[in-house]
């Protein structure tokens, strides 16, 4: 696996840009918020970018590891001692990684995803669910989790909330590549769990909060704010950056969701306590497509190729898009401005919708 991880090269390598914040967490401090499903959708849109992308799932639910189907399995073992039997995961995962903190680790655990599910048509058009730029479809890699990561911090000291972000920037061999720098973007899918949560921070330059518009979702806002705050005052990471919200499962016709989002952006203006994340222009759409792409473990511009959810998808796929090459113009990615413009032109005008020119200017 190490060899085929050694052939992915990001565009940060090919133009030997090594100083970059290209490490972003994906967080809210609340289950359901769609985390995962806001990973995998930008994930999605990157690839058909041409860009490379790795995920790191930091969820013990493994949600993300559904969606790209290869949840870890667990394996019987014999016990060293005894006759008893004991059952470890099928993969290296990320639990390996934070244990290890050794050079190579990290990219001995990463999978390269391949499967039925996740392979796109490079002969059909961007809109119909191919490639942006002809034939340049970009590689995924995960690094996998499950239930075990739930309670690994048990034994962390203060130092341990340190070993993800040292074993991304380990390099396998002494003046090789660090594991991080082979990719475009790094997603880290962050448990809402607090130790957690700031072992994904202090791996992470970059911070993208979504939650839901209801009651719950918009709570968890400020407490997620208070999270990345207190690891950037106590956990030495000043550095780190929220770059926005967005909004997951959006209804424009539900007059609470509608009331909760004018409220969370009112809050934001008014520069209340732990308010401090821009709202971007953007929601994501509450759609059926969605929880299809997870069941069949498919990306949802796996559906713009089908007359029966292409409506829907082309909605969910353009938001989704739009967050990316904002992201990417975030991060300051090279090729941002050139995606942006092709972009634009890949959707027919017919089925361009609004957020087309929302915030992507």
């Amino acid at each position: 696996m190490i060899y085929e991880v050694e052939q992915v090269v990001s565009e940060w390598m090919a133009r030997g840009i090594t100083d970059m914040k290209h490490v972003i967490s994906v967080m809210m401090r609340k289950g359901g918020a769609g985390k995962s499903t806001l990973t995998l959708l930008l994930a999605d849109a990157l690839i058909r970018f041409g860009l490379n992308v790795l995920i790191i799932d930091m969820d013990p639910q493994g949600n993300a590891c559904t969606g790209l189907g290869r949840k870890v399995l667990m394996r019987a073992v014999e016990a060293r001692i005894g006759r008893s039997t004991l059952e470890e995961p099928d993969v290296n995962t990320v639990i390996e990684v934070i244990q290890s903190g050794e050079p190579g680790v990290a990219d001995e655990a990463i999978l390269l995803i391949n499967t039925a599910g996740w392979q796109y048509p490079l002969d059909m058009p961007f809109h119909r669910g191919g490639p942006l730029r002809a034939g340049k479809i970009g590689k995924i890699g995960l690094i996998p989790s499950y239930k075990g990561l739930e309670d690994l911090p048990t034994s962390w000291k203060p130092t341990d909330f340190e070993r993800l972000a040292q074993t991304l920037h380990l390099p396998a061999e002494p003046g090789g590549v660090p594991p991080a720098h082979r990719w475009d973007v790094v997603l880290i899918d962050t448990a809402i769990a607090r130790a957690l949560g700031v072992q994904s921070a202090k791996a992470a330059k970059k911070v993208l909060f979504v939650t839901n518009a209801e009651k719950f979702g918009v709570d968890a806002i400020p407490e997620t704010m208070s999270l990345v705050e207190d690891v950037r005052d106590h956990y030495y990471h000043d550095d780190i950056d929220v770059m926005g919200l967005v909004w997951n499962a959006y209804s424009p016709r539900q007059t609470t969701a509608r009331a909760l989002t004018a409220d969370a952006a009112q809050a934001h203006a008014a520069k209340q306590k732990h308010w401090d994340a821009p709202i971007w222009p953007f929601e994501i759409p509450k759609a059926i497509v969605v929880s299809d792409s997870h069941d069949m473990a498919a990306p949802v511009s796996a559906f713009l190729g089908t007359s029966e959810k292409r409506e829907p998808a082309s909605k969910v796929c353009q938001v989704a898009e739009a967050i990316a090459l904002r992201m990417l113009d975030e991060i300051g990615h090279p090729l941002a401005g050139e995606l942006r413009a092709a972009w634009r032109q890949a959707w027919p005008e017919k089925e361009q919708t609004d957020v087309m020119t929302k915030g992507v200017a």
